[in-house]
């Protein structure tokens, strides 16, 4: 498919000049200062939870909620607006890096609180201590929005990765609106606003990024009913639409996983802010895509391709999401099981260490982690639980039998004529492998098709500034062309 693209811009964190390099500097020594000792007090008690097949899904959501809650409590400093921790940087900074340990946990605590009680704000963290999660959002969105506190979120530029933020905290405000924007002052509220204004006025990367403007003019139109939506953003991200339900990631993009946790997932909150924008497109590309991404989940693993591997957990979500707006095929007891498997067979092999996802598949895996992926960036990881916290007990997720996944049900083969992929299954092995039939990349040797470990000199950079300097390891890009559920080309 070809999509009229755009000349990519110089992104400012891609290319350092002095002056951001001691920016990076800077503040990676107040992360070492700030930061909090490594967390890891009920990292065996939730890997044995997930281990235990006698366990049903809502206790083990609720076990991991409590999980990371009281770990981002550990972690976070500033009223909650920055928590540091521990884990490779990324490019942009400890500062920015801290900043997503805050604004990727949020939308998880405010699905948690949008379905709890009008009176019922406190979690109990695994220690049993109550944490009151309402009073966490309003002082995290108040000090970040805040110009004179330290913890402020600061003035957005173009290309900046704190837009890519902006859209987790304007999801996590409008979840818990009824807690936080319905008792701030009008003063409060103007102020929340004016912070989130900034996301409409910066560039972003011609790709997925568009979203993230779109969730907080959504949002912002919620909250005041003052229309600041890009509708050619929104035009921009159709013409991404390459069929079957999926999107390239920009113009030169690829197919991958990020469709799951990033386009359906972006575009099913999308609708429900609002309802009647585009639902028949929405719903739509949703149903088509479902339809044959059903067939990718099996009880031990998933046929990953593409970057950002380290979001493992949130691959169900599109189908969590399908269920809810009754889009495609799918039913509620196979989403459950998709959901769940998933979690289980990476959460029961470490995948959740120290309070939050591990930086690889399973343990630490510096070769499958992104230069634009910092300590918190895996928080993606919980974008699955995010939509069933908030649709669980609507679309009867909880009590739902599981039924079995497709390659449990038989052999099949399909083809997914959109992304130019045949997808075979064989129930014997439970294995999915999904194969691309035309080449991403036309020179390439073995030597080319693999992962990269870091050099020693550059892991050395990377702690002394503050800065990830990691091989690009998107196999995609590299050559390959077939992909299994056993992942065997991750190991």
């Amino acid at each position: 498919m070809n999509i009229t693209g755009k000349p990519r811009p110089t992104i400012p964190y891609e290319h350092p000049n002095l002056k951001m390099h001691w920016h990076n500097v800077k503040h990676n020594i107040v992360r070492q200062v700030s930061k909090r000792p490594a967390y890891g007090k009920h990292d065996d008690t939730l890997q044995a939870i997930f281990s235990n097949e006698q366990v049903g899904l809502r206790y083990l959501c609720d076990q991991l909620g409590r999980y990371v809650t009281e770990a981002f409590e550990h972690y976070a400093v500033w009223d909650y607006s920055h928590a540091y921790y521990p884990g490779r940087p990324s490019q942009q900074s400890a500062r920015v890096d801290a900043m997503e340990g805050v604004s990727r946990i949020l939308p998880t605590l405010a699905a948690w609180l949008h379905s709890r009680p009008a009176n019922s704000t406190c979690m109990q963290g695994l220690n049993n201590k109550d944490i009151d999660v309402a009073a966490i959002l309003r002082k995290a969105l108040l000090a970040g929005t805040d110009p004179n506190h330290h913890g402020y979120w600061g003035v957005l530029t173009d290309y900046d990765q704190r837009t890519c933020e902006s859209a987790d905290l304007a999801l996590a405000l409008w979840l818990s609106k009824a807690t936080t924007w319905d008792v701030f002052t009008l003063a409060e509220q103007h102020q929340v606003i004016r912070w989130f204004k900034q996301a409409s006025d910066v560039q972003t990367v011609d790709n997925n990024w568009h979203l993230f403007s779109l969730t907080v003019e959504f949002v912002i139109l919620a909250l005041t009913s003052e229309d600041t939506i890009s509708h050619d953003k929104y035009a921009r991200v159709k013409e991404f639409h390459a069929g079957s339900g999926w999107f390239r990631d920009g113009a030169n993009g690829n197919y991958d996983f990020y469709n799951a946790w990033g386009f359906h997932y972006s575009l099913y909150w999308l609708q429900q802010i609002n309802p009647d924008y585009d639902a028949e497109f929405i719903n739509g590309a949703l149903a088509e895509f479902s339809n044959s991404y059903r067939y990718f989940f099996t009880p031990d693993g998933l046929p990953l391709f593409g970057r950002s591997a380290c979001y493992r957990l949130a691959a169900a979500a599109p189908l969590l999401a399908a269920v809810d707006s009754h889009a495609g095929e799918i039913r509620v007891g196979e989403a459950k099981r998709a959901f769940a498997t998933n979690l289980k067979y990476f959460i029961s092999q470490g995948a959740m260490k120290n309070g939050a996802p591990t930086q690889g598949l399973f343990a630490d895996d510096g070769r499958l982690m992104d230069n634009y992926s910092g300590p918190a960036s895996s928080f993606w990881s919980l974008r699955a639980l995010n939509i069933a916290f908030y649709c669980g007990e609507r679309i009867g997720l909880w009590d739902a039998a599981e039924t079995p996944l497709m390659v449990e049900q038989g052999d099949f083969e399909l083809n997914i004529l959109g992304i130019g992929a045949k997808v075979i299954g064989v129930q014997a092995t439970k294995e999915v492998v999904v194969i691309f039939l035309s080449e991403y990349v036309i020179s390439q040797t073995p030597l080319t098709r693999r992962l990269e470990s870091q050099s020693w000199q550059d892991k050395v950079l990377e702690v002394m500034l503050g800065r990830a300097k990691r091989p690009k390891n998107n196999l995609l890009r590299k050559g390959v062309t077939c992909y299994s559920s056993k992942m065997t080309h991750y190991f």
